[in-house]
């Protein structure tokens, strides 16, 4: 069987990809391990095709499932009201000085 493996150099952290002959998975992750990678990803292509995350198997959009993230929304929420805490704490102190230096 043919398997298709992805990862890295151990040495450099370059992305690497190798295709080996091999009597199973385990087998051509001791292959590339052996070739100085450090393997993420090992995919049968026997077939001659490699499957990925992005075929469309049945029409449908795949979307991501949790771990998103948080919304720009809940991100804008976030620094809007870190602004306004800044303000009230900053300001009390800050007006004697900024009115000190307006009136001169």
């Amino acid at each position: 069987m043919r398997y298709y493996v992805t990862g890295s150099n151990r040495d450099t952290g370059a992305r690497m990809t190798l295709e080996f002959e091999a009597e199973s998975k385990a087998a051509a992750e001791r292959k590339a391990a052996g070739a100085g990678m450090s393997v993420h990803r090992v995919e049968d292509v026997t077939d001659g095709h490699v499957p990925h995350a992005t075929d469309p198997r049945d029409g449908t959009v795949r979307r991501r499932r949790g771990g998103g993230g948080m919304g720009l929304l809940t991100k804008l929420l976030i620094l809007v009201a870190l602004v306004a805490a800044t303000y009230y704490v900053i300001w009390p102190v800050a007006r004697p000085i900024v009115y000190r230096f307006m009136r001169r």
